[in-house]
């Protein structure tokens, strides 16, 4: 994923040098809220035909993004980031099943968190000479790699790792303050859809006009 993102972002660099305007990178670091608490695993359970309850540290997690992107004199940019939503576990207890009907009923029930590359445009509404409002529209390419744990196996306490990937629509807003005249604080919402369960990500970052 690491490589997959510096590719695309050293593809963006080179195919905007020919337009007026200005380089940025940044980084930010937040919290992500959402993708099921515990309560909405419990009624996916009861809903798959499991007697069980569940766990799971990934309601608030911790959440970060990387980022370079272009803007242009008309107050449009573009951005490419590599976005990670933060770590989640999910547990069960009471579940005593065959190891495979307990994988494929319980394949969709995990909190949803995620990491992957997002390729967003961007638009900013000056309020003054100092700061101003961007709202973004980007695509997100995520994989998740989640651990349920509290699975029993032939009497034995296992855990199992599961991976998943796909596609969905990212949407932001930020306040931005210019702080010199290349660098820049600011605080950010981003709503992502991952499998249709929304996850709120609210963040503080800096950023730098090179």
């Amino acid at each position: 994923m690491y490589k997959k993102f510096l590719g695309l972002l050293l593809g963006l660099l080179s195919s905007t040098y020919v337009v007026a305007g200005d380089y940025i990178i940044g980084a930010s670091v937040g919290v992500a809220s959402g993708g099921e608490d515990v309560t909405s695993l419990n009624d996916q359970l009861f809903e798959a035909g499991f007697t069980a309850a569940a766990s799971t540290s990934g309601d608030i997690r911790t959440a970060f993004k990387i980022y370079g992107g272009y803007n242009f004199e008309s107050n449009w940019g573009v951005n490419l980031a590599y976005v990670d939503l933060g770590e989640a576990t999910v547990g069960f207890t009471g579940l005593d099943v065959p190891i495979d009907e307990l994988l494929d009923g319980l394949g969709e029930i995990h909190p949803r968190s995620a990491q992957g590359v997002k390729l967003s445009a961007t638009y900013m509404h000056e309020l003054n000479k100092s700061m101003h409002i961007q709202v973004a529209l980007g695509i997100f390419d995520w994989s998740t790699s989640y651990t349920i744990g509290g699975l029993t196996v032939d009497g034995d306490l296992v855990g199992r790792e599961i991976n998943q990937n796909g596609t969905s629509v990212s949407t932001g807003l930020g306040l931005v303050h210019r702080l010199t005249n290349n660098m820049s604080w600011h605080l950010d919402w981003d709503f992502y859809a991952i499998e249709s369960e929304p996850v709120n990500v609210f963040l503080f970052g800096v950023s730098y006009k090179l």
